[in-house]
């Protein structure tokens, strides 16, 4: 038997470090920046404190007080468009959210093959590693390359070294043998996690995945309620996006979406719904009480024309997701604050907006179970650290305001996750861009032959 291979070791010297919440997983947030030192030794920071020591076996670098921050957490994701860019415009120009979904969305993920979606995500992880992101929670679909595709997703993240809460999209939209092809996917995965050997901090996770009200059967939502239970899990799902979630269910005399989810015991602490912008406040009260998590994702809000979510009612459980468009955090983060100020101080304000982004931690701590948004002793080694020539300086009393208006992808040095950096600036990619160049022509040729 070979002899295990220790641990490496880093210290860090002379940081200007900013982080959210202390590493207790109960404690409120309490955001502070110091100059100070860390060291990393494998997956997770050790020791923090000033002027410490190198050891023998340290790796040192003095950063001379160049800023480091956790590593961002994208809340909705949807790794599977990222080779969607440029495809060919639908034959039927979309009037609606529905035809958005019908003409474009449930058509591209028809097109996907095994390749394809690995070649997605790995080139999503990479673009979320260069934007600072190190934790994505993704929601997958691909219904005619269901089986192991969360393997597929896995791989292309683990490729990067960026962390992932995956879930299969599982709908009634493809029939009955399609459904219980998704549920199946959704059971091996999450039996396939919970049956790994638990080594350091987890870099995989998965919740029950859904894709929203309008296309599930009440059998299906059982079924979903049923997964949940046997795992001790909740349900990733879009709900009232728009309008057409609620329509539908009266157009097909079911209950409302949220008392429809509530009747079939979906409303839990696990649960993620995304988008909820076309909630009522009683609704959105119901929601908090039950522990559940809303997702908030402004750039596609605006970009499928669906409306503005009443974020200034959504419950203590919140946090930002992009949805698919990029795994740019703070360009989600800023676009959310500036939307909000459009025609005057909007209801997110500053408030808001760290409630929102600190929220992306406080999930990940509850699915994950370790204490993200912290950069102290006992904490995951998920960091990034910005260039040194950063123009104005960074307080615990300005931190909101540069992480709005001063950081940017552009000023990241290096993103680091589980102690390994996993991007530098300049580095190559680690996939081959002409052969996602192909799998993408492959993507709008199939497109182009449905439209």
């Amino acid at each position: 038997m070979s002899a295990a291979v220790p641990a490496s070791s880093m210290l860090l010297k002379n940081a200007n470090v900013l982080d959210y919440l202390p590493v207790a997983m109960d404690a409120a947030p309490a955001p502070r920046v110091e100059i100070t030192d860390l060291r990393v030794v494998g997956d997770r920071i050790v020791e923090r404190g000033v002027d410490l020591a190198p050891g023998d076996e340290d790796e040192v670098r003095d950063l001379r007080g160049q800023t480091i921050l956790p590593g961002h957490v994208n809340a909705h994701h949807h790794l599977y468009s990222t080779l969607a860019p440029g495809m060919p415009a639908p034959g039927r120009t979309p009037r609606n959210f529905q035809d958005i979904l019908t003409e474009i969305w449930w058509k591209l993920d028809r097109t996907l093959d095994k390749d394809s979606i690995h070649l997605s995500a790995v080139a999503g992880a990479w673009n979320s590693a260069r934007c600072g992101t190190t934790l994505v929670f993704d929601h997958h679909s691909s219904l005619t390359a269901v089986d192991g595709s969360l393997d597929m997703v896995e791989r292309g993240l683990a490729e990067v070294g960026v962390r992932g809460c995956l879930c299969y999209e599982v709908t009634d939209r493809g029939g009955p043998g399609s459904r219980d092809s998704t549920l199946a996917e959704s059971r091996r995965y999450l039996e396939k996690l919970r049956d790994a050997p638990a080594d350091g901090v987890p870099a995989f996770r998965s919740v029950v995945g859904a894709h929203a009200n309008f296309t599930l059967e009440d059998r299906t939502l059982m079924r979903l309620a049923e997964l949940c239970d046997e795992f001790g899990t909740g349900v990733h799902m879009h709900l009232a996006e728009g309008v057409t979630d609620r329509d539908v269910c009266a157009e097909r005399g079911w209950p409302e979406p949220v008392k429809r989810l509530e009747n079939h015991g979906l409303l839990r602490p696990d649960t993620l719904l995304a988008h909820g912008v076309d909630l009522r406040p009683d609704e959105l009260k119901l929601i908090g009480e039950r522990g559940c998590w809303l997702l908030h994702n402004a750039r596609s809000n605006m970009n499928n024309g669906v409306g503005r979510a009443p974020v200034d009612l959504f419950p203590a459980n919140a946090a930002f997701g992009t949805d698919g468009l990029d795994g740019n955090m703070w360009g989600e983060m800023r676009t959310s604050f500036f939307r909000g100020n459009e025609t005057g101080r909007g209801p997110l304000g500053f408030h808001g907006v760290s409630r929102f982004w600190i929220g992306g931690y406080q999930l990940a701590r509850r699915i994950f179970g370790e204490p993200f948004g912290s950069l102290d002793a006992g904490a995951p080694a998920d960091f990034i650290i910005l260039h040194p020539d950063q123009r104005t300086p960074l307080t615990s009393e300005n931190w909101l305001s540069m992480t709005l208006f001063g950081f940017h992808p552009w000023d990241i040095e290096g993103v680091y996750c589980g102690g390994r950096r996993i991007y530098a600036e300049g580095a190559t990619a680690p996939y081959d861009g002409s052969a996602c160049r192909e799998a993408a022509k492959r993507i709008w040729d199939a497109l182009s032959r449905m439209s």
